[in-house]
């Protein structure tokens, strides 16, 4: 019989923890590496698409919807509960300090600007990036020498009882891991969901870090579809597909663990991406449509600077006087005389009893949506 272990269950000690294998590069079969090529093809339809809608990259209100879908979705592994209104606010020029996100929320988009903002200067996305991003997650004055786990750590959600994995201990064998995912990520040349599936599996179940593994597991599958230039910003909320197929993804990730057999969860995590690109393509039809939809509620005589502000609200469906008129270069009370008038059409509505701070209720509705679909 198994030691007793503080915190982890008899029962799931019992099965024995998980030693990582080395990361494989599996040889794919026909079916499999057609999945894999239309997951290719559909991402770079998702990249165009986004592009399209303009903006700052890093700040695309798409980034930002994605961002708390993926917390939204994490909810069970960190209680973490998100409005995209609220983040959105909080990061307008001059806001007020009442507009403020959770800190648990804080330390995931601290965490993202980290991992993208070293992706976009050429940083690998290894193991030293990870620990960086798994720092931002326990805040400022953690140093990533000191995130890795020393405790037990277990795949099922917060309660130890419904695990259906023990990761593997701490100590030597996590970073052994680490320094093989290196290697392997540093030679090992394949397409880039192949490479995003099998680097998906390996952080989930190392969870390596003391803080934030679930979010960062799936935070890898952004960084590294960015660092391969298949993805222009974090578009692709991973977590809405993983939530949506939970059971599937649990028996899948226990297969791989149970077989060593890579090639049918790399089929697998193809067509999840294929379904997810399709949504975030519908989404952003709706968002084009929606836009249409609002200039064409302006009167003939709403012409030139509203007409672009209104456009523009794909981009800053959260804004204020001040964006606006940084955006436009325009002054800000004239920005305000504007923004009233547009709210005056029924396009945007007043945030707070200062009346310089707007949002618009149909773009960041869609925004919002969890799970969006047609309608």
């Amino acid at each position: 019989m198994a030691a007793a272990v503080p915190g982890v269950p008899p029962d799931v000690l019992a099965r024995g923890a998980f030693v990582p294998r080395p990361a494989p590069v599996p040889w794919l079969g026909a079916a499999t590496t057609v999945e894999v090529a239309r997951a290719q093809e559909v991402l770079g339809r998702l990249d165009q698409d986004a592009r399209r809608l303009g903006g700052d990259r890093s700040s695309w209100p798409l980034v930002r919807s994605t961002q708390v879908r993926e917390v939204q979705h994490s909810a069970s592994l960190d209680g973490v509960q998100a409005a995209l209104q609220e983040v959105l606010l909080s990061q307008l020029p001059h806001t007020r300090s009442g507009h403020r996100v959770p800190e648990q929320l804080a330390g995931y988009l601290r965490a993202s600007a980290t991992g993208f903002a070293a992706v976009a200067a050429g940083e690998p996305v290894d193991s030293r990036l990870m620990c960086r991003v798994a720092a931002q997650f326990a805040g400022a004055d953690v140093e990533p020498d000191q995130v890795w786990r020393e405790g037990y750590a277990w795949l099922g959600g917060p309660d130890p009882r419904e695990a259906y994995l023990l990761a593997s201990p701490p100590g030597p064998l996590l970073r052994a891991a680490a320094a093989q995912f290196d290697e392997w990520s540093a030679a090992e040349p394949m397409l880039v969901v192949e490479r995003v599936a099998l680097g998906l599996y390996q952080w989930e179940t190392w969870r390596p870090f003391q803080f934030g593994n679930g979010h960062i597991a799936r935070l890898y599958v952004g960084l590294q579809l960015a660092a391969s230039g298949v993805l222009s910003a974090q578009v692709l909320p991973i977590s809405a597909w993983i939530d949506r197929n939970s059971d599937q993804y649990a028996e899948q990730i226990r297969r791989v663990v149970a077989t060593g057999e890579y090639e049918p969860w790399i089929a697998f995590v193809a067509r999840g991406v294929q379904q997810l690109c399709r949504q975030e393509l519908r989404l952003i039809r709706r968002l084009e449509q929606a836009r249409d939809d609002m200039l064409r509620r302006l009167s003939d005589k709403d012409t030139g600077m509203i007409r672009r502000i209104v456009a523009d609200l794909v981009l800053t469906p959260v804004t204020n006087n001040r964006q606006i008129a940084e955006l436009h270069g325009i002054d800000p009370k004239y920005a305000n005389d504007l923004c009233r008038r547009i709210s005056d059409r029924g396009l945007l509505e007043v945030v707070g009893k200062y009346g310089k701070t707007y949002y618009s209720p149909e773009l960041l509705k869609l925004m919002s949506l969890t799970d969006p679909a047609d309608p």
